[in-house]
């Protein structure tokens, strides 16, 4: 069901320089639709009780989705950026969409999770990549591995050049995990050393002293 909260009253309120009660939540401008949606995504950024989603799925059309607001009151201060969420609430549509949020759930991910810790935009990933080896070669006698991983649309693939100075080993199709906080981008994307193989059993939240640091 869909209430329309008439312009005329936000207009009003606008002019008088009173609040309505019920409104404090909304933006003036012309009509404000909302409607009571569900939206599963990734928190990209977290501003307050606001934070900002790349929204995966949605109950309503969503047009900007890389970037979407959701407010809540007194919203869990245990949500981190990275962390996939479920969230109900009012969708709100003025000079952008929004939603006013009456619950927002962290949720397990249980499509094997591919992306881990805060995204990084000049690398164009996240904190931790986990991919697949695609190439194993050497370039000016430096062992390498190419690892593919999935874009932050779930659906571009990506390249990152691995360079391997402590005498690693892995083999193709291995299933790794790449830091790429210290990613050099050149001709190609690029970092030394810090990939660790991912057993399919193993957790996805691995202790920081396993990794080989550069």
């Amino acid at each position: 069901m869909k209430k329309v909260i008439l312009a005329g009253a936000l207009g009003i309120a606008a002019l008088a320089g009173t609040n309505l009660p019920g409104l404090e939540a909304t933006k003036a401008s012309a009509a404000v639709e909302s409607s009571v949606s569900t939206i599963e995504g990734r928190i990209v950024e977290v501003i307050g009780n606001t934070i900002y989603v790349e929204v995966k799925k949605s109950t309503e059309f969503i047009d900007y989705k890389n970037h979407f607001s959701i407010s809540m009151d007194n919203l869990n201060p245990n949500l981190k950026i990275g962390d996939d969420i479920v969230a109900v609430g009012a969708m709100m549509h003025s000079f952008a969409e929004y939603m006013i949020a009456q619950s927002v759930e962290k949720v397990q991910n249980t499509d094997d999770s591919l992306h881990e810790g805060k995204y990084i935009k000049g690398a164009f990933a996240y904190e931790y990549e986990i991919g697949y080896i695609t190439k194993i070669d050497k370039h000016l006698s430096r062992d390498y591995v190419n690892v593919q991983y999935t874009d932050k649309d779930g659906i571009k693939k990506r390249e990152v050049t691995v360079y391997l100075t402590k005498g690693q080993k892995f083999n193709l199709g291995d299933k790794v995990k790449v830091h790429m906080e210290n990613v050099m981008r050149d001709m190609i994307f690029s970092v030394e050393d810090e990939i660790e193989k991912v057993n399919d059993s193993q957790t996805q939240i691995l202790n920081a002293d396993q990794w080989i640091w550069s």
